[in-house]
């Protein structure tokens, strides 16, 4: 809900986090900045010094990626001696079987997965639903101050159709973030993916297998996110 992004973001912000990332959703984004602005008024109230307001990050995908899936289910096979293990494991009691709704609330799910094994018949399945991102780049990257998109090895296509949508707005951005599942082909990947966004050429002495590597560019950081965990 809302509400609770917003109450998030100020207690995270609060916290000391430097960077917060959100769903690239305008009423989202709106949410969380709401909690930044709370944060920035709390902390001069509190004469923090050298507090910094934590930069506002989105994520978009190029490709299918299971940041950005949703459970789903026909409630009306389930079994009714089933125990529903799946409303039990829910961490956002997205999955429910009430008088008035029985299924998957797709506001709540964020595609966690753990429902997914825990139905005894197997009747819960994942669907991806990738940002539409013509329709938000430019009202979204104009609001934030961070950008990670989430890509999996060979989606080359993709990812270059989704750069060229983003990059009138880029140069704005303080970190570009490329998420990326390890995978056979990875380094080679990621060095393509580079040669898509015209980044330069790095040589930091280290394997690009790090959990992150920063590329310093003439208006951005690039890190690339390749712990192997989706």
């Amino acid at each position: 809900a809302l509400p609770e992004i917003r109450t998030l973001t100020l207690t995270y912000a609060l916290a000391g986090a430097d960077c917060i990332d959100v769903a690239a959703d305008p009423a989202v984004i709106a949410a969380a900045k709401s909690g930044l602005d709370a944060a920035v008024r709390i902390a001069k109230a509190d004469q923090r010094s050298g507090y910094r307001r934590p930069w506002l990050m989105v994520s978009m995908s190029a490709g299918e990626d299971p940041h950005f899936r949703k459970a789903e289910f026909d409630p009306a096979i389930c079994p009714k001696d089933c125990p529903r293990p799946c409303e039990k494991i829910c961490p956002v009691e997205a999955i429910e079987f009430a008088a008035d709704f029985a299924g998957v609330r797709r506001d709540r799910c964020y595609g966690c997965g753990r429902c997914l094994p825990v139905c005894p018949w197997g009747l819960i399945a994942a669907h991806s639903y990738p940002t539409p991102i013509d329709a938000v780049a430019q009202q979204v990257l104009s609001q934030v101050d961070a950008l990670e998109i989430h890509t999996h090895v060979g989606e080359h296509a993709a990812f270059k159709d989704l750069w060229q949508t983003l990059q009138p707005w880029v140069g704005n951005l303080q970190i570009i973030s490329i998420s990326c599942p390890d995978g056979e082909g990875l380094i080679n990947y990621l060095k393509d993916l580079q040669q898509i966004m015209k980044v330069p050429e790095s040589a930091p002495g280290k394997d690009l297998k790090a959990s992150a590597i920063a590329l310093k560019t003439k208006s951005h950081h690039v890190i690339w996110q390749t712990d192997g965990r989706p």
